[in-house]
């Protein structure tokens, strides 16, 4: 693809970008995706998203990546277990938040 000399825009997004509706598709998508239900987790949890990063050994960048952007499917059920939450529900929002405990 061509840059678009003037803006530094790659051509097709151009229109997109004046108009909104990039904006508007990516903060729709992110509402539905696994890192708004992580932030969810944390927060009920009171488990500071620094600390989690720590934890994790990963970069506080890194997680608040994985807030806007999703969970990565590879570290998807590691996250539910050390949460104790549904993979499934993390993943997509459907079914139980936690799943059921056997006594």
């Amino acid at each position: 693809m061509e840059l678009h000399k003037e803006q530094g825009m790659v051509y097709g997004q151009e229109k997109e970008a004046r108009t909104g509706r990039r904006s508007t598709m990516l903060r729709a998508a992110s509402a539905e995706c696994s890192g708004v239900r992580l932030r969810v987790v944390l927060s009920e949890c009171k488990i500071a998203p620094m600390d989690f990063a720590l934890f994790l050994k990963i970069s506080p960048q890194r997680l608040t990546n994985w807030f806007s952007r999703g969970i990565p499917h590879l570290q998807l059920d590691r996250i539910a277990g050390l949460l104790s939450v549904n993979a499934q529900w993390l993943e997509t929002g459907a079914g139980e938040k936690f799943l059921a405990t056997s006594e």
